[in-house]
């Protein structure tokens, strides 16, 4: 059952994401790991956990003139990391007026 008050120990665990921020990071995320892309065969269980949208955490920075900067770094502990992977995030500037990303970093 979906709460409708909030308990205040319900409230402590609470994110609110404006719907311009939630608008840019999904923009940027179907970009980084579009939904239909798939590991290819024989990947390896790592390799598996870099193609999910979940083994990513989220930041964002309100740049200058309508831009959010939206950064994907690995979770900790997300994947096992048999090996150190230093390029798994990206860091994309959108433009939260017209829709668009102006800039990718990775």
């Amino acid at each position: 059952m979906f709460p409708f008050a909030l308990s205040e120990q319900q409230k402590q665990g609470l994110t609110r994401i404006s719907g311009p921020v939630a608008a840019a990071i999904e923009l940027a995320m179907d970009d980084f790991r579009p939904r239909d892309i798939k590991p290819p065969r024989g990947a390896t269980p790592d390799e598996v956990c870099m193609y999910q949208r979940h083994s990513f955490d989220v930041t964002t920075i309100p740049g200058t003139d309508g831009v959010l900067f939206v950064r994907f770094t690995l979770s900790p502990g997300a994947c096992e990391q048999e090996g150190m992977i230093l390029d798994a995030g990206a860091t994309y500037a959108v433009d939260v007026q017209g829709w668009r990303i102006l800039s990718v970093q990775k």
